[in-house]
């Protein structure tokens, strides 16, 4: 049982990165549309909501990348289990993936969602990834009785 366990802390920072991985294409792919799409005479990437939902997927980004290399470099550094810091990561990556990429998928509009299109890939790809390794609920589960357990310390 102790290793099984010490097994889902490894494959849950893995899932947070392939999460990460799926959000940073996802911007990458918005980027690209919205500087090139002209709407009622402008680009995109000039009206103000679409870079303000850049920015918001950019920060999504930037702090489920920053989550996962916290939960490597912490299982990579000390022995013994790291189930806490590995839970945030997972639920931090995979839920700001899936907010990054549904983003991704209104900022293309009805391209998002035809068949083929990276970011329609993308939106279905994320939702196993927030299931795998221990469902989201579950890792707010082990999260609040780590906070509970130890005084609101992780």
């Amino acid at each position: 049982m102790k290793l099984a366990l010490k097994t889902l802390d490894t494959f849950r920072v893995s899932v947070g990165a392939a999460a990460v991985g799926m959000a940073r294409r996802a911007l990458d792919e918005a980027v690209k549309f919205v500087t090139r799409r002209i709407q009622f005479r402008k680009l995109l990437s000039e009206q103000p909501l679409v870079q303000a939902h850049l920015a918001d997927m950019a920060v999504d980004l930037d702090s489920a990348r920053l989550l996962v290399l916290r939960a490597a470099h912490q299982r990579d550094r000390a022995a013994g289990r790291h189930t806490t810091e590995v839970s945030i990561a997972k639920l931090g990556a995979t839920e700001a993936a899936q907010r990054v990429i549904d983003r991704a998928v209104q900022l293309f509009g009805g391209r998002g969602v035809m068949a083929g299109a990276v970011v329609e890939h993308l939106y279905r790809a994320i939702r196993p990834l927030r299931i795998y390794e221990g469902t989201s609920e579950i890792q707010r589960t082990i999260i609040g009785k780590a906070l509970v357990d130890t005084k609101g310390r992780p």
